[in-house]
């Protein structure tokens, strides 16, 4: 599960940049996690609270904004939303195209006190 080693890095991140701020206690932390980033956001739900265990993160909340696929087609130049990694561009049936979004995993932001 490398779920867990996300949150710790999730965690350690959050916290530095917390304490450089003069936080001394972080109540959310959000983050964004495509689609296609093989991450299991049950599974980072799950092992946050107890990663965030004695730091200044504990009891924080863990907000996830899910990250739909966006692609562009490199044969005909139409930007869509696939619907899995292997679905062929609407237009043209093509599957040559590159990923806009939704392979990405990071975090957007902390608030705290």
């Amino acid at each position: 599960m490398h779920e867990l080693s996300l949150c710790e890095s999730i965690v350690s991140l959050v916290t530095d940049c917390a304490a450089r701020e003069g936080v001394t206690r972080v109540t959310r932390v959000t983050i964004d996690i495509g689609a296609a980033s093989a991450v299991d956001p049950d599974a980072l739900l799950f092992c946050f609270p107890l990663v965030t265990e004695g730091t200044p993160a504990a009891s924080a909340v863990l907000c996830i904004n899910h990250i739909a696929l966006k692609a562009h087609c490199i044969a005909c130049g139409t930007d869509y939303a696939p619907a899995t990694l292997i679905s062929p561009c609407p237009a043209c049936g093509g599957h040559d195209r590159s990923l806009l979004a939704g392979r990405d995993m990071r975090v957007v932001s902390f608030e705290g006190e």
